[in-house]
């Protein structure tokens, strides 16, 4: 236990005072602690990395790390599976399932984020064949609103399994889960520079003729950066070509000296002179160039992120996605602005998931970023309000304005959730006041 903890998202948008933070050291110990909130009747939270820009997280109780209940406790190498305590981080998680030589279907490009907190906030990567993470999941434990210990599945309480893989933390505490996995694979990465009008007019036949296809596109520039990620298999035990030790050591020393110093340095000057931003972006286009490679899936699918954003993700039918894109190279030029990060378009497979921002719909996605230190909330309304236009939904751990009545209109199953989530914490001790609003209209 630990006093006097000031939690902050990671772009420092939203706070709060803790006077107390709990680290239980066992499942029994967590059901005790959720036993004893709610006969006091306070609220608690759970919080991971703290990596979503949303307030999602933010505690109004008492507050609860997981930081001991992690690492991998069964493989099945036969089902395909392999479970986790929910505390174990994506990259911890990437390196134990590669010691059984396997690996997560698909990933997001972040990894600094707890597994529990990846697949409860809608957490995907790209690839129009691949759901978002939670999709992954075969089996949870979850810990109830009355301490009670309780096992999901699609064939053991399936109902609750499905809500609790979007759940926003408001249905219980997941302790455990179980995925399914693959056989460890390797991806080459082929990024270059296209014309705006050659790939988003024809960007869903792309995703569709590639495993992993994404592009970045910068506001008002008639170019955008693709992304084609394609799925081979590993080499030979002991085998590596010999030029890919100092390939690795390119694309690694680059990305990190461009993406999280050079970058920065940049960002920096943007923040304290906006007039300079367009012309900083033409310079950090410039920078990447085209490049091809190829490593250990984990290593290609997730990026190390130091420099502090603030973030917004809308998620829309794919069908929609060009018109949306056009309305934003029409309209954008009315911002005073510039944004100091390119938008980034990627897609997933449409699933069941009440809250699944791919909710019944092969879906597509613009994810807006802006420096942490830069104003954004002039941008993000603008933008916002031309996502909205299209239907689109919200990612649950980035920034946006939508509350219950704004959001059960684009989700189908929404009202479902909130009758579930109320019969299991009708106490609502896992709510905060971002639960609240989104979910009760509060």
């Amino acid at each position: 236990m630990s006093t006097e903890h000031t939690w902050t998202t990671w772009g420092k948008q939203h706070t709060a005072e803790v006077s107390q933070i709990l680290t239980p050291r066992s499942v029994a110990e967590l059901q005790r602690i959720v036993a004893d909130a709610r006969e006091r009747k306070s609220r608690i939270k759970v919080i991971g990395y703290s990596r979503s820009s949303s307030a999602i997280a933010q505690p109004s109780g008492t507050l609860v790390r997981l930081d001991f209940l992690t690492g991998i406790t069964r493989v099945n190498r036969e089902a395909g599976t392999a479970t986790f305590l929910a505390g174990t981080s994506v990259r911890d998680a990437n390196k134990a399932l590669m010691h059984y030589g396997l690996a997560f279907e698909n990933l997001g490009r972040l990894d600094e984020q707890s597994l529990a907190g990846a697949v409860a906030t809608g957490t995907h990567g790209t690839g129009i064949s691949y759901g978002i993470m939670a999709t992954q999941v075969a089996g949870l434990r979850m810990v109830t609103a009355n301490g009670e210990l309780l096992h999901c599945s699609a064939d053991e309480n399936p109902e609750i399994f499905r809500a609790a893989l979007v759940g926003l933390g408001s249905l219980g505490i997941i302790v455990e889960l179980t995925f399914n996995v693959v056989p460890l694979f390797r991806l080459h990465a082929a990024e270059r520079g296209h014309d705006y009008n050659k790939i988003v007019p024809a960007f869903e036949e792309r995703s569709r003729g590639a495993d992993h296809y994404e592009f970045s596109w910068f506001p008002g520039a008639s170019d955008v950066r693709t992304r084609r990620l394609t799925r081979l298999p590993l080499m030979p035990d002991g085998y590596e070509p010999h030029y890919a030790q100092l390939s690795r050591a390119r694309r690694h020393g680059g990305d990190l000296l461009l993406n999280n110093g050079v970058h920065e340095g940049m960002l920096m000057l943007g923040a304290k002179a906006p007039s300079t931003q367009k012309a900083l972006n033409v310079i950090a286009n410039w920078g990447k160039g085209n490049r091809r490679y190829a490593d250990l899936a984990p290593q290609v699918f997730t990026v190390r992120r130091r420099v502090r954003q603030n973030n917004m993700e809308y998620a829309f039918d794919i069908a929609h996605l060009p018109a949306v894109l056009d309305e934003l190279r029409e309209k954008l030029g009315d911002m005073r602005g510039e944004l100091a990060y390119p938008l980034v378009v990627r897609t997933s497979a449409g699933d069941d998931l009440p809250l699944s921002p791919a909710n019944g719909r092969t879906t597509g996605y613009i994810s807006v970023r802006e420096y942490w230190r830069a104003p954004y909330l002039e941008e993000f309304t603008f933008i916002e309000e031309i996502f909205k236009d299209y239907g689109g939904r919200p990612h649950w751990g980035q920034l946006h304005t939508q509350d219950a009545t704004s959001l059960s209109a684009v989700y189908p199953d929404f009202e479902a959730f909130v009758r579930l989530r109320d019969h299991l914490d009708p106490q609502g001790i896992f709510l905060n006041d971002y639960l609240e609003k989104v979910l009760l209209g509060q």
